[in-house]
């Protein structure tokens, strides 16, 4: 995809979330309803683009963790339904990501920022651990490994590699981990004012730098 083309699904992804945002905060479902899943779809077709035009693997894994963040984004509009399925789903997003942070790197790209992420991880596990449901506990932990991991990849990726694109998905994933630390806090912990914003503003960053990390001419080493 151009970066004229680019440039532009990028304001249309911004007004969609806008509209999200403003349906949240002003009870207009339908515009939630609406706009959160076509704002990710915007994003996927940046993805889906860049893999049609260079038919390299790490566009498409990316593409399929976008699509998995889809269906994640559909089913948390009812989190009191679709909590778990919403998880699970986003949990099949990060593994997606997380296979193509190992296109042509090691596994973990580096010791030392998987561990340091997976401290982050653990400790916001044990903050909201007291708050959780029984039922509930396992699953979360599990998610935040995943998330930690696929995060930690694309950082030691960047210190490998050293290119825009790495450091694009670097950013997404630091991104990607705000958004949900904040998105659980939320939920489980205490009440954060404006939620909608302060979640939803640097998720839809993670996912759109993460997308943009598969335009042609970034990557040195996905194939």
């Amino acid at each position: 995809m151009s970066r004229t083309s680019t440039t532009f699904v990028g304001i249309l992804i911004g007004c969609a979330i806008l509209l999200a945002i403003a349906g949240h905060i002003c009870n207009y479902s339908w515009l939630l309803y609406t706009f959160k899943p076509l704002a990710t779809l915007l994003v996927i077709g940046i993805a889906l683009a860049n893999w049609i035009s260079q038919k390299k693997n790490y566009a498409l894994w990316i593409a399929v963790g976008l699509v998995f963040s889809l269906a994640g984004d559909i089913l948390l509009m009812w989190p009191e339904r679709f909590f778990v399925g919403g998880l699970g789903a986003f949990l099949f997003a990060h593994i997606a990501y997380l296979a193509a942070f190992t296109r042509g790197v090691k596994f973990p790209a580096s010791w030392a920022v998987w561990i340091f992420y997976l401290v982050i991880g653990t400790g916001l596990v044990l903050l909201l651990n007291a708050s959780l449901p029984d039922g509930l506990k396992a699953t979360v932990a599990f998610y935040a490994f995943a998330l930690a991991t696929m995060a930690a990849q694309a950082t030691g990726r960047y210190l490998l590699l050293r290119s825009r694109a790495a450091m694009l998905a670097a950013a997404g994933g630091i991104f990607f981990m705000v958004s949900d630390g904040l998105l659980a806090v939320d939920r489980f912990r205490a009440a954060i004012p404006y939620a909608a914003v302060v979640v939803l503003v640097p998720y839809y960053v993670a996912q759109f730098l993460i997308a943009l990390s598969t335009q042609s001419g970034q990557n040195t080493n996905a194939n």
